[in-house]
């Protein structure tokens, strides 16, 4: 009866051991295959996550930044003058925008125009005595002119000496809604119009645009 029970004591303490010794390598190879770089690996969604948030400040950085849009460009007071490039009396091509930095003064006019005649001298007189302020640009309706020769010949008359650019199929003058002649509009040196007149002025009508136009 003692050796039953001295090797039923045995046969435990084995089994024990045995249990003990095979838990542990049990353990070990659960946690032998996951490195920390594979701990560190998120998800497919958890990458999807994380490329968003990283995302997120540039669109707030974007969201807060200046609005850098150029003004509004239309032909009135106020907006930025169209840009427009027009052929002169020699044959070279004068493109507005190459004339910023400087006060410009633009007139439309026909040789078959009254008003036009009529306003003509004291606009001569004011260029001359603004030239080295203003820049003065004389812009024809050629495509209404019946000849060619009658641009030179009114030229020629009133003695015009600044230049003057011939819109030959009407672009630039339908760019500018002109509906009348003479029409003058004024342009600061950053390329904004300040007053556009439609008529003919007097002298002291011209003044009043040009010192308006020197404004600082």
């Amino acid at each position: 009866m003692k050796n039953w029970k001295l090797l039923f004591s045995i046969v435990l303490v084995v089994g024990l051991v045995v249990f003990t010794v095979f838990s542990q390598t049990t353990k070990g190879k659960s946690t032998a295959g996951q490195t920390p770089e594979s701990k560190m690996q998120p998800s497919a969604g958890q990458q999807s996550n994380s490329q968003q948030s990283a995302q997120q400040p540039t669109q707030q950085q974007s969201a807060g930044q200046p609005n850098t849009s150029q003004p509004a460009v239309s032909p009135q007071p106020g907006k930025m003058a169209p840009d427009f490039a027009l052929r002169d009396m020699a044959g070279q091509t004068v493109r507005l925008s190459d004339l910023r930095g400087k006060p410009v003064l633009i007139n439309f006019w026909a040789s078959w125009c009254g008003p036009c005649r009529q306003e003509m001298p004291d606009l001569v007189k004011k260029s001359e005595t603004y030239k080295d302020q203003i820049t003065f640009v004389g812009i024809n309706l050629t495509s209404s002119e019946s000849d060619a020769k009658d641009v030179q010949s009114f030229l020629q008359e009133f003695h015009v000496k600044y230049p003057i650019l011939l819109d030959e199929e009407g672009q630039v003058s339908n760019l500018y809604q002109v509906l009348g002649i003479p029409t003058t509009v004024s342009i600061n040196p950053d390329g904004m119009i300040v007053d556009r007149i439609t008529g003919a002025m007097n002298a002291d009508q011209m003044e009043k645009v040009m010192q308006n136009l020197l404004k600082k």
